[in-house]
């Protein structure tokens, strides 16, 4: 009986292995993509709360040390560089793309051993150990917790926003803080961005090989961006022109895009309409921190204050990256702040190693059933014209790019809703950049977009962002069971 309860125990042992090793994903970057979600409260030796090139290197640092780093990556996976078309000072690499960057370090942690996750922290508990952190499914109300002997905190920044008339009425139709995300959409067009420091540099570099003419609206006397010779590179550019003490008060629209912004000369006092077609922001951003106020201590400003080998106010707690770093905010600064931690986090680890851990993820579902697509990839006008037409269920259309990080997050959501309706609804998916013709004609000027079409393709509704469009697919999910008929009625009546 004991060698049965040994053999037992053995086969338990290798099963859970086996899961183990099956659990990495990388939406970014991989052909084939996995899901997951966390078996019941498991304990880990070390989860890296965020998903950036600190939190990455953070990840490769502990995987090679043993360990079997848990990563909550978050909405933005890869962090704000991810939107930055041009990385020139990342040593090694002359040129890449904030995308490709990270998804060279994702990989790189992904074969190391790294197992990440999708999901928002929404709440921490630091007062004892193990700790608990309380996560939340990006696309439901679904929580669960999981427990950790140690954790690094590298949730970065989010961008910052004017709040002023018209922004958030014109968000996603002439108003963004991403060009690389949208400035696709503005060729030959008239832009702004707002904002005087480096990603007021990048986004104009970037926009001036779209866009007709680039204007900057700087609200001091001076540019703070720290490569001086990439700002006088930009005031030589002919479709550039740089304008101080500016502060834009309104953004216009005639109900559909923007037409115009309000502009004030704070030197003169004057204020002018200016025409523009499109308004970007860059204009800094915040600490990602509000979750871990009275658990940890902050600064003034809402950063994470840090003290020896990167360690918080609580033991066994790091932070790196943004979150500590109103200064700096590179992403080499990120890299080693994450290395660093990760060295400090290992000695914890080894001088607290009476402390369990699971380590156990399991596949929320077989990855080639949840990800043999049933959407279908339109190619031509032709082919988008004849699926409509043959239609006699609602469609719903999304529109992508294969560079952009929502757009990635987002798929999985899109195939699992294919799959849940079909027969009841189709889906879509339409590439931005190589159906330029199609985006054009529904005025599509974010991603992810999506529009609603009826059964008599009739287009009813559409919708911007993550989680707009997750609020479209999850209310579906609920009636999928109803009759077509019963569905249809429902999309009709969804914005009322």
């Amino acid at each position: 009986m004991k060698n049965v309860h040994y053999m037992k125990k053995q086969i338990i042992k290798i099963i859970t292995s086996v899961m183990l090793m099956f659990s990495i994903t990388s939406f970014a970057s991989t052909k084939e993509i996995e899901k997951h979600e966390i078996v019941q409260e498991n304990e880990y030796n070390v989860v890296i709360l965020g998903g950036g090139i600190g939190a990455l290197t953070s990840g490769i640092y502990l995987s090679r040390a043993g360990y079997k780093p848990l990563i909550i990556e978050g909405d933005l996976p890869g962090g704000l560089i991810t939107q930055s078309h041009s990385v020139e000072n990342w040593p090694g690499e002359i040129q890449i793309t904030g995308n490709d960057l990270v998804n060279k370090i994702k990989d790189q942690a992904i074969k190391n051993g790294c197992i990440i996750l999708s999901n928002e922290v929404i709440d921490v508990d630091f007062s004892k150990k193990p700790i608990s952190i309380t996560l939340k499914d990006l696309y439901s109300n679904k929580t669960q917790k999981i427990k950790t002997s140690s954790c690094i905190i590298a949730m970065g920044t989010s961008s910052n926003y004017l709040n002023v008339k018209g922004e958030k009425d014109y968000w996603g139709r002439g108003v963004s803080n991403c060009a690389v995300c949208d400035g696709s959409f503005y060729k030959d067009k008239k832009v702004a961005i707002v904002g005087g420091g480096d990603a007021a540099v990048v986004e104009a570099n970037y926009l001036s090989n779209l866009a007709k003419e680039v204007y900057i609206f700087v609200r001091k006397d001076k540019m703070r961006a720290k490569d001086k010779e990439k700002i006088k590179a930009l005031e030589k550019r002919k479709n550039i022109k740089i304008i101080y003490n500016t502060n834009v008060t309104a953004i216009n629209g005639d109900g559909t895009n923007v037409t115009s912004v309000d502009v004030l000369d704070s030197k003169n006092k004057k204020s002018y309409k200016m025409p523009i077609d499109g308004l970007f922001l860059a204009i800094g951003s915040t600490p990602n921190s509000k979750v871990f106020q009275s658990k940890i201590k902050l600064d003034n400003s809402g950063y994470i204050k840090v003290f020896d080998g990167l360690s918080t106010s609580v033991g066994g707690v790091y932070a790196i990256g943004d979150i500590i770093d109103p200064v700096y905010k590179q992403a080499i600064t990120a890299a080693g702040d994450g290395a660093k931690a990760a060295i400090s986090c290992q000695k914890y680890l080894e001088e607290n190693s009476n402390q369990s851990q699971q380590n156990s993820v399991k596949l929320a579902s077989d990855s080639s059933e949840v990800f043999s697509s049933r959407v279908v990839e339109i190619t031509s006008l032709k082919e988008f014209e004849k699926e409509l037409r043959s239609s006699n269920i609602p469609v719903i259309v999304d529109f992508y790019a294969s560079w952009c990080r929502p757009c990635q997050r987002i798929a999985p959501l899109l195939e699992n809703g294919a799959k849940s309706l079909s027969g009841k609804v189709k889906i879509l998916k339409v590439n931005v950049d190589k159906l330029r013709e199609l985006s054009s004609k529904y005025q599509i000027r974010s991603m992810p977009t999506i529009i609603v079409f009826d059964r008599e393709q009739n287009q009813i509704f559409s919708k911007m962002g993550t989680n707009s469009i997750s609020d479209v697919i999850n209310s579906l999910d609920k009636i999928k069971d109803k009759p077509v008929g019963e569905i249809d009625n429902y999309l009709k009546n969804f914005d009322k």
